[in-house]
C-alpha cells in the first residue's frame, strides 16, 4: 500500500474522489496478495508453479497509470465531441426559435413597405395617366406646331429660290431707273413695244437721243414685270417668316410643357422605385430568414432521433468516466498478472478483485469485458486474420503478448501462438531464434 500511495499520489489524471483514490491505493496491494495466494493454490491443483514479484506489483502501478491515461484521453475526445454536436443542435434550435421572431418583425415590415409601395404605385398610376394625358395633347400641339414649321420652311424656301432667281434682272433694272413705273404707264407703252423697229438699234438709226428713250422706256417696263412678281414673294416671305416665328414659339411652349409633365412623371416613377427596392430588399430578407429556418428546422427533424441517442451517449461517456478508475484497475490487473493462469482462475481473479472493489466502493462497470476494454474489434479481426483462434482465452493471450509491459513467455504446444506472431510480425522482419528442445522465448 505505501508502494502505491507513493507511484499514485502525484498522479493528477485521477477523476475520481480522494476517497476513491485512496480506495485504489489500498486494493492495488490487496490485488498483489490475493494473486500470491492463487499462485499457491494454483500449484497445489495443476503443479504450474508460477510467481508475482516485487517487479510484478511495479508493473502494475505503471500499467494503470499508462492505461488510464490512454482511456481517459480516449473517452474525453468522444465526449468532447456529443457534447459539441449537442450543443450545436441546440444553437439550432436556439436559432430556429430566433429567426421565427426575426421573421415575424421582418412580415410586418414586409407587410407595411408593400402598403406603402401599392400607395406609391397608386399616385404613380394616377399622376402618370395625367401626365400621358398631357402630353398625347402636348404631343398633338408639338406636331401641329412643327407641320406648320415644316410647311412655312418649305414656302420659305421657294420664294428665297424665286428671289434669288430675280435678282440679277431686278438689280439691272433698279440700276437703269431714278424711279418708278405704273401699270397704267405700262399699258400705254404696250403698243409701241409691240413694234418691229421699237428698238435699241432702229432708234440709233433715226435719232441718238431717241435711243436713249427708246433704252429707259424698255427699261421701265421690265422693271414693273419683274418688280410685279417679286413684290408678293416679298410680302409673303415676311409673313412666313412672321408665321415660323410664331410656330416656333407655340413648339417651344408645347416641348417645355412635356418636359415639365415627363420630369414630375419622373419624380414618381423614383418614388416607387425606391418603394418596391425596399420592399424587395424585405422580400429577399424574409426569404432568407425563411430559408436558413427552414434549413435549421431540417437539421433539428433529420437529427431528432440522434439528439436523444446523443444525450444518452453523452450520459453513458459520463459514466463510463466514472466507472474507468475501477474498469482499468480490473483490466490493468488483468494484464499484470492473468497470463499464468488458465480460464477458470483467471475469472476466478476477476471475480475476488470485482468483490474487493464493492467493499472498497470502487466504481466499476458491472458487464465489463476485459477484451473489449483493451482491444478493439477490428484488431482482434486482425489477430485471428494471422492465425490467432478466435476463443476467449487466445485472445486474452494475444492482449497479454501485445500489452503487457514485459515480454511474455508462451507454452505454445499446438504451434499456434508461434503461427500468429510470425504473421503479424513479418512486416517488421521477425527473426525467429533455433528452436529450443523444450520451451522458447520470444
Amino acid at each position: 500500500i505505501a508502494v502505491s500511495h507513493h507511484f499514485l499520489s502525484q498522479y493528477q489524471d485521477l477523476r475520481c474522489s480522494e476517497d476513491v483514490k485512496q480506495s485504489v491505493v489500498v486494493t492495488m496491494g490487496t490485488f498483489q496478495d490475493l494473486v500470491a495466494e492463487k499462485c499457491a493454490e494454483y500449484f497445489e491443483r495443476f503443479r504450474r508453479q508460477t510467481f508475482v514479484t516485487p517487479k510484478s506489483y511495479l508493473s502494475f502501478i505503471d500499467g494503470y497509470k499508462i492505461i488510464y491515461s490512454e482511456k481517459i484521453a480516449h473517452v474525453g475526445t468522444l465526449a468532447e465531441r456529443m457534447k459539441t454536436g449537442l450543443c450545436k443542435l441546440m444553437e439550432a434550435e436556439q436559432s430556429v426559435s430566433q429567426l421565427s421572431e426575426e421573421l415575424v418583425v421582418k412580415e410586418k415590415e414586409l407587410a407595411v413597405a408593400s402598403q406603402k409601395a401599392n400607395e406609391v404605385l397608386q399616385e404613380v398610376t394616377v399622376k402618370a395617366q395625367a401626365a400621358e394625358k398631357v402630353k398625347q395633347q402636348v404631343q398633338k400641339v408639338k406636331d401641329k406646331a412643327q407641320l406648320i414649321v415644316d410647311e412655312i420652311e418649305a414656302d420659305k424656301t421657294v420664294a428665297e429660290s424665286k428671289l434669288e432667281a430675280a435678282k440679277p434682272a431686278l438689280e439691272a433694272a433698279e440700276a437703269a431707273l431714278q424711279d418708278s413705273i405704273t401699270g397704267e404707264v405700262v399699258e400705254l407703252l404696250a403698243p409701241y413695244l409691240d413694234m418691229d423697229d421699237y428698238n435699241m438699234e432702229s432708234a440709233k438709226r433715226i435719232c441718238g437721243n431717241v435711243a436713249g428713250l427708246c433704252s429707259w422706256t424698255q427699261a421701265m417696263v421690265d422693271f414693273y414685270a419683274i418688280n410685279k412678281e417679286v413684290l408678293p414673294l416679298k410680302a409673303n416671305l415676311a409673313l412666313q417668316e412672321a408665321r415660323l416665328v410664331v410656330a416656333q414659339a407655340e413648339l417651344a411652349k408645347a416641348q417645355e410643357q412635356l418636359d415639365a409633365k415627363q420630369q414630375e412623371l419622373d419624380a414618381v416613377q423614383a418614388l416607387y422605385d425606391a418603394a418596391m427596392k425596399e420592399k424587395q430588399d424585405l422580400e429577399d430578407d424574409a426569404q432568407a430568414c425563411r430559408r436558413k429556418m427552414s434549413n435549421a428546422t431540417a437539421l433539428i427533424d433529420g437529427l431528432g432521433g440522434e439528439k436523444v441517442r446523443w444525450t444518452e451517449s453523452s450520459a453513458g461517456f459520463q459514466t463510463q468516466i466514472k466507472h474507468l478508475v475501477g474498469d482499468v484497475l480490473l483490466s490493468t490487473g488483468f494484464l499484470s498478472y492473468a497470463g499464468p493462469f488458465n480460464q477458470e482462475y483467471r475469472s476466478l481473479l476477476l471475480r475476488l478483485w470485482k468483490k474487493e472493489m464493492e467493499e472498497k466502493l470502487i466504481p466499476f462497470s458491472p458487464d465489463l469485458n476485459v477484451i473489449g476494454l483493451l482491444v478493439d474489434n477490428a484488431t482482434v479481426s486482425e489477430w485471428n486474420l494471422q492465425g490467432l483462434p478466435s476463443d476467449d482465452l487466445s485472445i486474452q493471450n494475444g492482449i497479454v503478448v501485445t500489452k503487457a509491459s514485459r515480454y511474455p513467455l508462451l507454452i505454445d504446444p499446438q504451434g499456434q501462438g508461434k503461427t500468429w506472431i510470425q504473421n503479424r510480425e513479418r512486416d517488421q522482419q521477425l527473426q525467429v531464434s533455433p528452436q529450443p528442445p523444450i520451451r522458447r522465448r520470444c
